[in-house]
């Protein structure tokens, strides 16, 4: 039999959830703090929706590009009123047609680090090469104007940008974005942009890149259902871009996809119809979380860790202890069932990323299990 073209590495982060839910389904006490999945209810207006839309047997096919209701619903919600109104299979298939359409082969997408892992894995499989630009660890891990001065190149197509940040919780406050957009203009770059966790800010109030009209010429902005409505597995995202864009990235997505779940379509533009209550209690929910878990972590002797601003992830460098990311992330598992994700899947080694979508006693007693094992 011929060689396959293209061996793709699975998904980190979704690999080790399974492997996490395997332990749990064998009988094994494992706390599986590995995937970025909020935990609690999708609206109720939502799954009403489903079932209505079901009961009307509406499960054909909706335009490629979404359906014009909820492409109306998700531009009144999102304050997108100018640019080109996508919707998808979930945030990865607009992200990911994004950079296909943008950069081929011989063209570079700055991608800061640490950065989601499939990130690098969508610039390779257009062919095109993923640069990584470290962020600050000084300063919250957030990548600064130099650095991405010292790597850009006349084969830079695009940067691929995280607010607010998976793995490390970070949020980039309006002058380090106003930043991140000069750079862009100034070297004429597409600026693909990933604000899925905008809902989950908790010290102060989110500051989107689309607030800033000099880059929604070159802005690819994409957003989902998945965290905001807690509606992971219906596979709804959404973006706005620039009209030229939007018309590659839409035929691509007609090719690969087809186009979007006509019930997943109900459900969210039932929840993006619903007032901002939902979004706001559910954002309280994991602030509490945080607000819990973060102290009795940064109390373990030997544990250095920072107050995430933003997402549901805490970041935990693990540099001190001897063992690698991986190694570290392995041993916990074994001897005190906590699963966690190692740093090197975000191309940032020695930490690690804790998901707090669990329960707050869950939370505490895994809180309790990593204090075992770093004494």
């Amino acid at each position: 039999m011929k060689p396959l073209h293209r061996i793709v590495p699975p998904s980190i982060t979704m690999s080790l959830d399974r492997q996490a839910k395997e332990l749990v389904a064998s009988g094994k006490d494992v706390i599986n703090l590995t995937a970025g999945q909020v935990d609690l209810p999708m609206p109720d207006a939502a799954k009403e929706a489903v079932r209505v839309a079901l009961e009307a047997d509406r499960t054909g096919y909706v335009p490629a590009a979404g359906s014009a209701d909820v492409i109306g619903a998700v531009r009144n919600r999102m304050g997108w009123r100018n640019g080109n109104i996508l919707i998808s299979a979930g945030a990865k298939p607009l992200l990911s047609a994004a950079v296909a359409c943008i950069a081929g082969p011989g063209d570079e997408v700055l991608v800061p680090t640490p950065c989601y892992t499939s990130y690098p894995e969508m610039i390779r499989l257009a062919g095109a090469v993923s640069v990584p630009v470290a962020g600050d660890p000084e300063n919250r891990f957030a990548v600064s104007r130099e650095a991405l001065e010292a790597v850009v190149s006349d084969r830079t197509k695009a940067l691929l940008f995280n607010n607010p940040v998976n793995p490390t919780g970070t949020v980039y406050r309006s002058d380090e974005l106003q930043k991140i957009v000069d750079f862009c203009v100034e070297h004429d770059l597409y600026l693909i942009a990933d604000e899925v966790y905008g809902t989950f800010v908790y010290d102060e109030p989110f500051v989107s890149l689309y607030s800033f009209p000099d880059v929604r010429d070159r802005l690819i902005l994409v957003n989902s259902a998945s965290k905001a409505f807690a509606m992971a597995g219906l596979r709804l995202g959404y973006a706005v871009m620039p009209d030229a864009v939007a018309g590659a990235v839409s035929a691509y997505l007609s090719h690969m996809l087809g186009c979007p779940c006509s019930l997943s379509e109900r459900a969210a533009m039932a929840a993006l119809e619903e007032d901002a209550r939902f979004c706001f209690d559910l954002r309280e929910v994991f602030r509490k979380r945080r607000d819990v878990l973060f102290p009795l972590i940064a109390a373990i002797p030997g544990a250095k860790i920072e107050k995430s601003a933003g997402a549901f992830y805490l970041w935990l460098d693990i540099r001190n202890t001897g063992m690698d990311d991986t190694a570290f992330c392995r041993a916990l598992l074994d001897r005190e069932g906590v699963a966690l994700t190692p740093g090197s899947a975000f191309l940032c080694p020695g930490f690690v990323r804790l998901a707090y979508t669990q329960p707050e006693p869950v939370l505490t007693e895994a809180s309790m299990r990593l204090r075992r094992f770093f004494v």
